[in-house]
């Protein structure tokens, strides 16, 4: 955001399964484009969930800017460390912060060409020009703009809104009744007596491979 070489750039995406959609993106240059934004922004009002902004810099006046029009803003910091999953894939190994882990998706998305309506070629050529290190801990991390500039490249303002849009997948809720909660936990209680060693037995004890008929409760009195 800004003047100079810098963009404001809007991806309007539909994440959603399997495959997020872009429905809509612009690029704006100048000191003030808070008025274009807005007015994009607009005709989808109703239909959108949130609008996620680079909350580090400008933008974050930006955001609160767009908070007060009435949009539900999500404040990204993509410097910040990434949260610890303990476990076998625990993605704070494996990223320095949420910017490598959000292009990661989006790399993800580009091989298996799940991204529907990626069409701008100045997008995909920036995307092309990322490059990563590991770090001394052997973590991603994404090539600072400086490090950038240094040979020729220009700041990736478009792929970096296509990162913020796309790199953090929107949570998935789902409903369960309680009927369905109910039966789930009873299918796993028959299953855990259906692996029990004596299960299939009619008297504890008895293993030897030959099952006594059930005995009628009299019976079954008359033993005790």
């Amino acid at each position: 955001m800004g003047g100079g070489e810098a963009e404001t750039v809007v991806y309007l995406c539909e994440l959603s399964k399997p495959n997020p959609k872009v429905l809509k993106f612009e690029a704006w240059s100048g000191q003030d484009t808070r008025g274009q934004v807005v007015a994009f922004l607009r005709p989808y009002r109703n239909r959108l969930i949130q609008v996620r902004v680079d909350a580090d810099g400008i933008g974050h006046n930006f955001g609160l800017h767009l908070q007060d029009q009435g949009y539900r803003v999500e404040f990204v910091h993509v410097g910040l460390p990434v949260e610890s999953q303990p476990g076998r894939n625990d993605p704070s190994l494996r990223f320095f912060n949420l910017k490598a882990q959000f292009y990661q998706h989006i790399a993800d998305l580009l091989e298996r060409d799940a991204i529907e309506g990626l069409r701008d070629e100045t997008t995909i050529g920036q995307l092309a020009d990322i490059l990563y290190e590991l770090d001394p801990h052997g973590r991603i991390k994404i090539e600072s703009k400086d490090s950038a500039r240094k040979r020729g490249v220009l700041s990736p303002d478009r792929a970096e809104a296509l990162m913020l849009a796309l790199g953090k997948p929107r949570p998935v809720y789902e409903y369960i009744s309680v009927y369905d909660r109910r039966r789930q936990r009873s299918e796993r209680e028959k299953s855990e007596i259906a692996a029990h060693p004596y299960f299939g037995f009619r008297l504890v004890g008895d293993d030897d491979g030959y099952d006594e008929q059930p005995r009628s409760l009299r019976q079954q009195l008359k033993m005790i």
